[in-house]
């Protein structure tokens, strides 16, 4: 079927899964010159519908004179950093102003949006799992998350359910190996090695994925029943942060808050049972199954170890698909931790991503020659790690990694990393591939730093504090 470019460009956008008639084989071999096409036309759509009605958008665009955008660049100074996602005042939190947050939220979603969270009411939230509870139930459209907080502050993510349904499909194709719409279901098994239930990004996606390739909930087996506290997350991060300042003992911690920590703290000292009841649904109810396992590798890594010391091997059937991606920030991966997790599942291959947070849309997968090919569904971009100007779109670069995530449908999907790849524009890879893709290691330019990584915005530094200004005038 041919379709007009119009037509690719709306499905790129709204059912991208769809734009290779659901065959991982036309995804992967999508032509890179075609999908440059369709990413700029989706970009200026996405501008055009979101620059008037997302208030701090077109707080950011008033200010640097954007009205269009008629080639990739023009998009540059409207690439939010990361501090964007967590500018709203730390005392709200401490003094749980669930209202004066929804009202923060509103300014980075479209109208629609804002005026449903406006409506929530939030005044008996005692604390950010009452807060995402009360959300998802009053808001099931939205599907906000939280980042790890490394930094002592959570970013709150406003993503729409779409853009996760939207991302599991184009998963779906490489972990049901897709040859159409009428591909058999695989009838797929989880085995997680993480928490049922939480509203950590990592825990959100995972909880679309169970929805999109498993059966039903039943084939979904988490090691640990319960739900992951975003309260006690936040706490352990504030904690972290106070002792790396040396003001651990200015800290003040609420006593439902300690309440809650007590709590986790039985939790965690049930983890062993937990974990033996686990290992052994693993080696009984699902020794053999077909299973479809995402984690970050050190997850990954330590479910296998714990499994390998039990003499589990081989456990899966070994078509089961293995995805993984960073995390654990910080910490050295070991020597064999990719051999330990293939010898403990069973599998030959481990499909591994580079991807973040802050874009739903963007999985990038690892070939087999070991780069990073982008994904369709997020235009990369490449700075200068000094001054944030863009670097040639040509040969291969050094410098800071940026993307617009064209999934993102309720909210401004530019976003700038703190992330030092290399990117190789022009020479194909050789795994066949026609994508541009990361060549070499992935770097966080805070480790390179020693610790400190201050983005320079792609704006005017005016124009990006204006911006920030604006979303804590909290009155609508």
């Amino acid at each position: 079927m041919t379709r007009t470019t119009e037509e690719q460009v709306e499905l790129l956008l709204t059912d991208p899964a769809a734009l290779a008639d659901h065959s991982l084989q036309n995804w992967v071999q999508l032509p890179r010159e075609r999908i440059d096409v369709l990413q700029l036309a989706g970009l200026k759509r996405r501008f055009a519908e979101m620059r008037e009605r997302i208030p701090v958008l077109k707080k950011l665009a008033d200010a640097e004179g954007v009205e269009r955008i008629e080639q990739l660049d023009d998009a540059l100074p409207l690439l939010f950093e990361h501090t964007m996602f967590k500018s709203y005042p730390p005392s709200l939190l401490e003094k749980n102003n669930f209202a004066a947050i929804n009202k923060w939220l509103g300014k980075l979603v479209t109208p629609e949006l804002a005026e449903k969270i406006a409506a929530v009411n939030v005044s008996a939230c005692k604390g950010l799992d009452d807060w995402f509870e009360t959300m998802d139930r009053d808001v099931p459209e939205l599907c906000l998350s939280h980042t790890s907080g490394t930094s002592g502050t959570l970013s709150f993510l406003p993503c729409s359910v779409r853009e996760f349904e939207k991302a599991t499909q184009v998963r779906k194709l490489y972990a049901w190996n897709m040859a159409g719409p009428d591909t058999p279901d695989p009838h797929m098994h989880t085995a997680y090695p993480y928490y049922r239930k939480g509203y950590l990004s990592h825990l959100r996606g995972v909880g679309a994925l169970v929805k999109g390739l498993l059966p039903d909930e039943s084939h979904f087996h988490p090691a640990y029943p319960s739900t992951l506290s975003s309260d006690v997350l936040h706490l352990g991060a504030k904690l972290r942060s106070a002792h790396a300042k040396g003001t651990l003992d200015r800290l003040v911690v609420a006593s439902e808050l300690l309440a809650k920590k007590k709590l986790f703290d039985q939790q965690q000292a049930e983890m062993p049972q937990h974990l033996a009841a686990f290992f052994d649904d693993i080696a009984t109810r699902l020794k053999g199954k077909r299973v479809y396992i995402g984690g970050t590798w050190n997850l990954l890594h330590d479910m296998a170890k714990a499994g390998l010391e039990r003499g589990l091997e081989g456990v899966f059937h070994p078509d089961s698909y293995i995805a993984t991606t960073g995390g654990a920030k910080g910490v050295v991966q070991p020597e064999g931790w990719r051999e330990d997790v293939k010898r403990f599942i069973g599998v030959q291959v481990l499909h591994e991503s580079y991807a973040m947070s802050e874009v739903v849309s963007g999985s990038h997968m690892r070939c087999e020659q070991g780069n990073y090919h982008f994904a369709h569904t997020a235009i990369p971009f490449l700075l200068d790690p000094e001054t944030s100007k863009p670097l040639p779109r040509s040969g291969r670069q050094t410098g800071r990694a940026a993307f617009f995530d064209l999934g993102a449908d309720i909210h401004w999907g530019g976003f700038i990393t703190g992330d030092e790849i290399t990117v190789e524009w022009d020479k194909p890879c050789t795994c066949g591939r026609p994508s541009r893709y990361v060549a070499g290691a992935i770097q966080r330019y805070s480790d390179k730093n020693g610790g400190d990584d201050k983005i320079t915005c792609a704006a005017s530094e005016q124009s990006h504090r204006e911006a920030m200004d604006f979303l804590n005038t909290l009155e609508l």
